[in-house]
């Protein structure tokens, strides 16, 4: 207990030292070192308080079905309370990494079980051998000062799974990190999830926390999305992107005649500034619409196999010219909180 409260003090101190400013300005590395918040999560069935104590937020956020009878990864597992609840939910088998050889210790201690192991180790390794698993969780650990190459741990991490559960640091813009996970993790889907708590810091609106998978999405998917968060959210703006011949204004369409749309805008090459802003719930088709909304909700990338594409420009002179003009993917830029690929249909 006396180490522990020696901990807050001085968190109490300097509490700015606890996050790194890292997704596209500071870059600033620290000295990897053992005994580093090694009471940090709470178990209380096991007597043990820590310094992010009100975790019950983000433990709801996980997924049953990403979990049970799966292969889960914690990378970054501290003293293991995220390995423990995968337990409880059934993983077949769940690995929790960390540097701290004192936090691996602690966790060997507290959740010795024959479905789990603790791993001492060094993500920034690239030696390190890492094994394929269903999911693996990274959560608060991106924008920790004592990485040295983060990008290339997420992507390496990536690579691994069919989900990830990712979660940020206080006072970073969740956009960016969805730009992130869209440039390194390969998903198909990144699923903002909403904040979870901060406790370290009074004054943290709470940490980004995402979803992401590698599942494939049909055109099926996207009236069902609107027409839930149309229904929680006071507001809702929505951008599909694809490449020409994609079927973005027959999609469009279907949308406008679609009953679950209903109290929805929907925009089909309509770059008017002024209509885009007054919409309340909005749902805009437009090749550029990722690169000239301030803030998306959710971006959508309409994908087409390509030899369905060209059979749609058969004989089409003006599509033909439209082929060449737009060959390219759409362009996006970081302004959105959540990504979904969805496939087109591949009927004519």
């Amino acid at each position: 207990m006396s180490h522990f409260a020696a901990t807050c003090r001085r968190i109490s101190r300097a509490p700015r030292t606890l996050v790194s400013r890292v997704l596209s300005r500071q870059r600033s590395t620290a000295t990897k070192r053992d005994q580093w918040f090694v009471d940090y999560h709470s178990d209380h069935a096991r007597q043990v308080v820590g310094l992010r104590d009100k975790t019950d937020e983000r433990l709801k956020l996980f997924r049953v079905e990403d979990i049970a009878g799966k292969r889960v990864l914690d990378a970054g597992c501290n003293m293991g309370a995220i390995v423990n609840h995968c337990m409880k939910l059934g993983a077949r088998q769940v690995t929790g990494l960390d540097f701290d050889s004192a936090a691996v210790q602690r966790a060997r201690g507290l959740y010795s079980d024959p479905t789990s192991a603790f791993r001492c180790d060094d993500l920034d390794n690239p030696l390190a051998a890492l094994e394929p698993h269903d999911t693996v969780m990274f959560l608060s650990v991106y924008g920790t000062k004592e990485l040295e190459d983060r990008n290339s741990i997420l992507s390496r991490l990536a690579g691994l799974s069919q989900v990830m559960y990712f979660e940020g640091h206080h006072g970073d813009d969740p956009r960016d990190y969805a730009w992130v996970l869209l440039k390194y993790g390969g998903f198909q889907t990144i699923e903002f999830l909403g904040y979870t708590n901060d406790e370290l810091r009074e004054d943290s609106v709470g940490r980004p926390f995402f979803r992401c998978d590698r599942k494939p999405r049909d055109v099926g998917f996207l009236p069902g999305f609107i027409a839930d968060h149309s229904h929680i959210d006071a507001t809702l703006k929505v951008a599909v992107v694809g490449r020409s011949g994609a079927g973005k204004s027959h999609l469009a369409r279907q949308l406008a005649d679609d009953r679950r749309c209903e109290g929805v805008t929907i925009l089909d090459d309509v770059n008017d500034p002024d209509r885009i802003h007054a919409a309340q719930r909005l749902v805009l088709f437009d090749y550029r619409a990722g690169t000239y909304i301030d803030q998306i909700d959710a971006l959508f990338f309409l994908d087409v196999d390509e030899n369905v594409r060209l059979k749609r420009f058969a004989d089409d002179p003006v599509r033909q010219d439209d082929y060449n003009a737009l060959l390219r993917t759409p362009p996006v830029r970081s302004n959105f909180l959540s990504f979904f690929r969805i496939e087109a249909r591949q009927d004519g």
